[in-house]
C-alpha cells in the first residue's frame, strides 16, 4: 500500500508539472503580449542532469563536461528571423529558439549561463567546426550533400514550409513560370531555400543573399521571385504590399529544423535528444511554438504542429 501511494504521488507530481509548464507559457504571453513568451517550466530532476549521470572511467571528455565546468552554454544563432530568433526593442535576444535555449541552459545544471553568439548565417557552421560554439540553434535542416556529413543533427524541434514571394504586380500565375532564362530568384545564402531554388528553377538565375535583402529584392521588383519560409513570408508581405505570396495554398515542401552539434560527441548529442524528448513530452515546445511563431502564420494553411519524435 505504501509503495502504491508513492507511485501515485509521483504521477501526480509529473502531471502537475506538465500542466504548470503549458500554463506558464500561455500566461506569460497574456500578461505581456509585447514581450517574448516566457515559460516557467520546472527544472529537470537531478538524476536526469549531467552532473549526476554515471561515467565510465575510460569515457572520453564530452562537451557536456566542458559546458558544466566553464558554466556557459555557447549557442550560435542569427538573430534576424523574427519571431523565431531576433533582437527585441531593447536589443535583447528574443524568440522561440531563444526561449528554448534559456531552458536548455537551466536544465544543464545550476549556474550554467546562456551565451548566445549572434553571427551571420553563413558563419554559423564554421564557428561550430572551429569549436567556438557548442550548438547551432537556427533551425538547420540536416540534408545530405554537405551538412549531414559535416555535423550531427538532433531530433527536429521546429517545422518549416517553403513558399515563393513575387512582386505584387507580377504577371506570373504559376510557380513553373519562374523557371526560365532571364528570371532572377533570391534565397538566403547557404540555406535549404537556396538548395530548393536551385532544384526547382534550374533555368533561372539564383541570387543568394542575407534574408532581409533577399526579400527586399523581390518587393522592389529587382528579382522575379524568392523562396522563403512561410512564417517569414506572411508578415513580410503584410508589411510590404509590393510583394505577395504566389503559392500560399501549396507550399513546396515540409522540412524540419534541428540543432547541429559537432560530429563524434555522442554524449552531447544523446543529452540534447533526450532533453528534446523530455520537454516535448511535457508540451513545452508546442506551447512555445503556438504562442510565438503561430500568430505570424496568420491564416496561411501551413503545417503548424511540432513534429512527433
Amino acid at each position: 500500500m505504501q509503495q502504491k501511494q508513492k507511485n501515485m504521488s509521483r504521477r501526480q507530481f509529473l502531471n502537475s508539472a506538465v500542466v504548470a509548464t503549458a500554463a506558464g507559457a500561455a500566461a506569460a504571453v497574456a500578461i505581456a503580449p509585447e514581450a517574448q513568451a516566457k515559460i516557467a517550466a520546472p527544472p529537470l530532476p537531478e538524476l536526469l542532469t549531467p552532473a549526476y549521470r554515471p561515467r565510465r572511467q575510460d569515457a572520453p571528455v564530452s562537451l557536456l563536461d566542458d559546458i558544466q565546468s566553464r558554466g556557459t552554454l555557447r549557442v550560435g544563432m542569427t538573430l534576424q528571423f523574427e519571431p523565431q530568433m531576433y533582437r527585441d526593442e531593447s536589443g535583447e535576444p528574443a524568440g522561440y529558439d531563444v526561449e528554448l535555449m534559456k531552458l536548455m541552459a537551466a536544465d544543464l545544471g545550476t549556474g550554467v549561463e546562456l551565451d548566445i553568439q549572434d553571427q551571420e548565417f553563413d558563419g554559423l557552421i564554421p564557428a561550430l567546426l572551429a569549436g567556438k560554439v557548442d550548438l547551432i540553434s537556427v533551425g538547420l535542416v540536416g540534408r545530405p550533400g554537405g551538412r549531414l556529413e559535416t555535423m550531427w543533427f538532433s531530433t527536429p524541434y521546429v517545422p518549416y514550409q517553403q513558399v515563393v514571394i513575387v512582386p505584387a504586380d507580377s504577371p506570373v500565375a504559376d510557380v513553373a513560370e519562374l523557371n526560365a532564362s532571364g528570371k532572377k530568384i533570391t534565397a538566403l545564402t547557404g540555406s535549404t531555400a537556396a538548395g530548393l531554388a536551385a532544384r526547382i528553377f534550374p533555368e533561372a538565375e539564383l541570387v543568394e543573399l542575407q534574408q532581409q535583402p533577399a526579400l527586399l529584392e523581390v518587393a522592389s521588383g529587382r528579382a522575379d521571385g524568392g523562396i522563403v519560409e512561410a512564417y517569414l513570408a506572411v508578415p513580410f508581405v503584410e508589411e510590404n504590399p509590393t510583394a505577395k505570396i504566389l503559392n500560399p495554398e501549396e507550399p513546396f515542401s515540409l522540412e524540419f529544423g534541428s540543432y547541429a552539434v559537432p560530429r563524434g560527441d555522442l554524449d552531447w548529442l544523446m543529452w540534447v535528444n533526450g532533453w528534446l524528448r523530455y520537454r516535448k513530452g511535457q508540451g513545452v515546445l508546442q506551447a512555445l511554438y503556438d504562442q510565438i511563431i503561430g500568430p505570424s502564420l496568420g491564416e496561411t494553411p501551413v503545417y503548424k504542429e511540432i513534429p512527433a519524435y
